[in-house]
């Protein structure tokens, strides 16, 4: 969710910057286009009043197909909003945790990843790191991997693992000596199917969203009380909530856009 909002921004700052160019392309083309329209209705002998007509209806089709295209938003930008939505979708299904005597935070930040953790548990039975996944599609494994529809998982269930192992060892860090913690892992489907729903790949659970919270309060109790509070603390100061900053205005923000949204999809 944060993410989106980052890079919302982006492309928001990215269209601030460009504003007055394209406000100046346009009006040469609004420009342009009444004055062939004028030339146009001279050479077919048209009334002044139709040539004036004319003309201000086609300066308004130009202005308002140049205003259209440069506040539309982009695929970029849409696939980002989807994803949003899919992690909202997850944190619906987490909030019963919280009713159990668990903490679920949302949009955590480490020091060695620049993004972010969409979800992370801690309660009872132990720390669990939760990525949500938007795509659509059955989960499927094949010889060349695991899928979600036509999308490659292998990157992003490396990603996930690495996340949790980073989790991990910042945690083990600020705790006492003798602590052992291994943070889980999970990668949630809002809009997937997965067969079974369970499934075990490279040490990452796959589950649908709606189930990850029943499988968490059945993962059994390896924490007392006073270990899920300690836990508690040192999460908030070692994985704060992850802050949604305004790129420099010279950035060129769409382009980096892209960039980002083709390397996820590898």
């Amino acid at each position: 969710m944060a993410e989106y909002q980052r890079r919302r921004a982006l492309y928001t700052a990215e269209r601030d910057d460009r504003r007055i160019r394209v406000a100046v392309l346009a009006g040469l083309a609004a420009g342009g286009a009444v004055l062939a329209v004028v030339l146009v209705g001279l050479a077919l002998n048209l009334s002044a009043v139709t040539l004036v007509r004319a003309g201000i209806a086609v300066a308004l089709v130009v202005l308002v197909v140049a205003a259209v295209r440069f506040y539309r938003i982009p695929p970029e930008i849409e696939a980002w909003r989807q994803d949003a939505g899919a992690e909202r979708h997850t944190a619906r299904a987490l909030d019963r945790l919280t009713r159990a005597g668990y903490t679920v935070l949302h949009d955590r930040s480490t020091a060695e990843s620049a993004g972010n953790i969409d979800h992370l548990i801690i309660g009872p039975s132990g720390v669990w790191v939760v990525e949500t996944d938007a795509h659509r599609g059955p989960v499927r494994e094949s010889s060349a991997g695991v899928w979600v529809g036509k999308v490659p998982l292998r990157a992003r269930l490396g990603l996930v693992a690495w996340t949790g192992e980073q989790v991990s060892t910042a945690l083990l860090a600020e705790l006492p000596d003798g602590w052992q913690l291994q943070a889980q892992t999970v990668l949630a489907f809002a809009r997937a199917d997965v067969p079974g729903g369970l499934a075990l790949v490279d040490g990452v659970l796959l589950l649908p969203a709606a189930g990850v919270a029943e499988y968490v309060l059945s993962a059994g109790v390896v924490l007392r009380p006073l270990d899920v509070a300690m836990l508690v603390d040192v999460v908030e100061r070692v994985l704060p909530a992850y802050q949604v900053t305004g790129p420099p205005p010279t950035w060129s923000a769409l382009s980096k856009l892209r960039g980002l949204r083709r390397r996820e999809r590898l």
